[in-house]
Formats: structure tokens, sequence, C-alpha cells
């Protein structure tokens, strides 16, 4: 019986085991929002946080703009809880480089 029930159980440990990166959508005229669910994975809240602004990044990056004004929130989780990080962020035109003196 118990090796029916793990039988049973390891499809569903599996899927919650898996990392998850939403798309990102569009909230209004020139605000985005990208989140990253680490699922079981363990990982820093750092981590979690970095690879949604890399998303967002490169986000911008393929509108060939830069990636500007970031909120960044999470579920807070703790312990085996999944940990998600959510970022609202804006792409603006990028900032011009001044001319190197010399």
């Amino acid at each position: 019986m118990p090796a029916r029930l793990a039988l049973l159980l390891l499809p569903l440990a599996l899927l919650t085991a898996c990392a998850s990166s939403g798309a990102v959508k569009q909230l209004d005229k020139d605000r985005y929002q990208v989140s990253y669910n680490a699922g079981m994975k363990p990982m820093t809240w750092v981590e979690i946080k970095n690879v949604a602004r890399q998303q967002a990044e490169n986000h911008c990056a393929s509108m060939g703009l830069q990636y500007a004004r970031p909120e960044v929130t999470s579920n807070k989780a703790t312990g085996l809880l999944p940990k998600e990080a959510i970022i609202t962020f804006s792409c603006d035109e990028p900032k011009a480089v001044p001319p190197k003196k010399g």
C-alpha cells in the first residue's frame, strides 16, 4: 500500500518541484509585469528576484529599450513553500552615453 501511494504522489511532487516563469504582461501603455516561481527548488530570494529581473531586462532589450523603475514584490513564502518574485517595471529609451574626453 505505501508503494502504491508513493507512485500516485510522485507526479505531483515532480510538478511542484518545477520552477516556472510567467510571460511578460503589459499592464498599461508603458508598465509591464513578470514573475518567477521557484517551485521547490532551493533558491535564495536574491536568486529568485535576479531571474525575474533578468527576464524584465531581456524584454526591454528586445524592444531596444532600457529596463527602468522596477517595483519588486514577493509572496513572502518561508520554509518549504514555493517562493515567487514579481517585478513591475517600465522600458525607457536608452540613456545617451556622454563622449569620452581625452
